[in-house]
């Protein structure tokens, strides 16, 4: 058999590549991670962009329910009026009129035995 000579350079060389594949599998994993929260921000930044277009549409919401239109809206909405103005209410016929449904049901046409045999046997 042969004699295998190992040299240092040979054994720094091979060490070398051993450090070189941990640090391009610990790059791999980094990468992975950093897909990962990039993903994941970018959902976050669609909740928050749809958190904020909701807490706009509140606000609005907050604005006009504290204003003076909100509130002569609700108080005409429910029959209230104003100092000096009166309540009008409208009434409808007191006396209803009734509305006749006439259904017309139409009459049976005799048919003779012999119709209904001679359809029976030779048909129409």
């Amino acid at each position: 058999m042969k004699n295998f000579q190992i040299n240092w350079k040979q054994l720094a060389v091979l060490a070398a590549f051993v450090v070189l594949f941990f640090l391009l599998m610990d790059f791999n994993g980094r990468i992975n991670e950093l897909n990962r929260l990039n993903t994941e921000l970018a959902k976050m930044e669609t909740q928050v962009s749809a958190h904020k277009a909701t807490e706009s549409g509140l606000q609005e919401q907050i604005q006009y329910a504290t204003s003076d239109a909100a509130v002569n809206e609700y108080a005409r909405n429910n029959g209230l009026v104003r100092e000096g103005e009166k309540l009008i209410v409208p009434l409808g016929n007191s006396t209803p009129v009734p509305q006749l449904n006439h259904e017309t049901t139409p009459t049976p046409v005799k048919i003779s035995n012999r119709q209904i045999w001679w359809a029976l046997f030779f048909g129409d």
